[in-house]
């Protein structure tokens, strides 16, 4: 077989093209690589086409359980999808305010029948595997069925699903732990923070008693040292980036249609950004979630609305996005108000609604992967902080960012199965977190957070709607009219408030 690469800067592509696979949960065939190498008359080997594009593009196209990428895939790519980064640098010229559009990831579509109970096994074994991956990968474990034999040394390691809880006469709690081998009782300390449904691992001893009796509980959790911020970019956008800087916008929950929305605050913010879009380079404003506020969401909600048909609302809507600066890239993804299905994953809002926005809006799922400026982001509208804040008390509705840490802690947006958050079962766990993104931008809770943890940016961006009465006896204050600012070279932040502009 001919050599494959030559050279050190030949090796050094070979590695950050089997990076940017791994990025994306895919392992790559040598000789795959070798087909994206052009030869020269003396062996030597050249790149004519950019490693990002050929990553997004064939992992995007691949279906999640194929693990190893084959030459076979690759050669179709060339031939279907094959641009060399010469050919494309003439085609596109880009201006100083012009960015890429966004890439879509991972975007979840609808799906059909209505769902029997016996199809969540496949999408809880899809959990179990991904996220006890993780895990096995930093701990080593044994199967149940193994540890409750007596098998193992006196210090055992396993990872199992959380199918139960409750507490012990001594005060601490009793978890059972499944794999697909069995289950197993394990007794861990009162202060650890454990939820129905997770993936975790535990180590410890087996007692006579037959109990697992726990020291230590591990969660698969983001790497402290995660090297998404560093590598996400490549070294050509790094160079684009250093040359200018490009900035993102954040916001979610606008709920047009409510006699509580903030069209002063809202104006105010579309006269910022034709102010300052241009001149500071703002390319993307992304959109996590309840554009409109909907129709019977909550009980009395007739009496909450300005807007009373839902089409008339996406149409308000519309309008608003319309007043946008034209050059800024839009990306949309559904919220629980939104006209779509309730359960989780939420598809796109539906085509008779998308015509209505701009061509150049960006329609995602709930939760979906984009990549903008060079960052990968994952946008999740945010419903499970129902669950989570019910299930861990230290939690609350007025600090986001803390039930954010929380998601990426367990490697997964809603952990917690029937409860507030419905599902669709699916093969694929939509909800586990992987890869890790750079950014995770939610909304659902009305108030404003902003955090860093290992490397990945949390924001909660707030809300464009007053306190409603329903609000009120629910005791959540809004902290409405913000918009976060994201730099995405240095992902500096900072928060604008549009709502004390207006005197909201």
């Amino acid at each position: 077989m001919r050599k494959m690469l030559s050279g050190r800067n030949g090796k050094q592509k070979e590695l950050e093209l089997v990076k940017r696979f791994a990025d994306f949960g895919f392992q790559i065939h040598p000789e795959a690589i070798e087909l994206l190498a052009h030869y020269d008359g003396n062996g030597k080997s050249t790149w004519h086409f950019n490693l990002d594009a050929i990553a997004e593009s064939v992992s995007r196209s691949l279906d999640p359980s194929i693990c190893v990428i084959s030459p076979e895939q690759i050669a179709d790519f060339i031939k279907e999808k094959g641009a060399r980064d010469d050919e494309k640098e003439k085609k596109v010229v880009k201006q100083q305010t012009h960015e890429e559009a966004p890439t879509i990831l991972k975007s979840f579509p609808e799906f059909g029948k209505a769902a029997d109970h016996k199809d969540f096994l496949p999408h809880f074994i899809d959990r179990y595997e991904r996220i006890s991956g993780i895990l096995k990968k930093r701990v080593k474990c044994g199967q149940i069925r193994f540890i409750k034999n007596g098998m193992g040394s006196e210090d055992i390691s396993v990872v199992g699903m959380v199918s139960s809880m409750n507490k012990t006469a001594k005060g601490n709690i009793r978890v059972e732990l499944e794999d697909p081998t069995g289950s197993l009782s394990v007794i861990v300390p009162h202060q650890e923070e454990i939820i129905s449904d997770e993936v975790i691992g535990v180590t410890g001893f087996l007692a006579n008693e037959g109990y697992f009796i726990a020291n230590k509980v591990i969660h698969p959790d983001v790497p402290i040292s995660s090297s998404t911020s560093q590598l996400s970019l490549s070294s050509s956008e790094q160079e684009k980036q250093r040359k200018r800087s490009v900035y993102a916008v954040f916001i979610s929950d606008l709920h047009v249609g409510s006699n509580t929305f903030l069209e002063e605050a809202w104006d105010s913010f579309v006269q910022w950004l034709k102010e300052k879009a241009k001149r500071i380079n703002i390319a993307y404003l992304v959109v996590a979630g309840d554009i409109a506020d909907g129709i019977g969401i909550y009980p009395g909600q007739e009496d909450d609305l300005l807007i009373t048909d839902i089409e008339e609302q996406y149409k308000v809507a519309a309008g608003y996005f319309h007043d946008l600066p034209s050059h800024i890239h839009v990306v949309v993804a559904p919220g629980n108000h939104d006209a779509v299905r309730g359960a989780e994953p939420q598809p796109p809002l539906p085509e008779n609604l998308r015509k209505l926005f701009p061509d150049t809006t960006c329609f995602v799922s709930n939760p979906a992967y984009i990549r903008i400026g060079g960052r990968q982001v994952l946008i999740y509208h945010g419903q499970s902080y129902d669950d989570l804040v019910n299930s861990v008390s230290r939690l609350s509705y007025s600090k986001p960012e803390d039930v954010m840490i929380e998601m990426l802690r367990r490697r997964h947006l809603a952990p917690i199965y029937g409860n507030t958050v419905s599902i669709v079962p699916n093969e694929h766990d939509y909800g586990v977190i992987d890869p890790v993104p750079d950014i995770l931008h939610c909304g659902h809770t009305h108030t404003v957070g902003i955090a860093k943890y290992r490397n990945v940016l949390l924001i909660n961006s707030g809300t464009w709607q007053s306190q409603t009465p329903y609000q009120k006896k629910r005791d959540i204050t809004p902290v409405a009219g913000c918009a976060t600012v994201v730099e995405l070279c240095t992902m500096k932040v900072k928060v604008m408030d549009f709502g004390k502009r207006a005197g909201a």
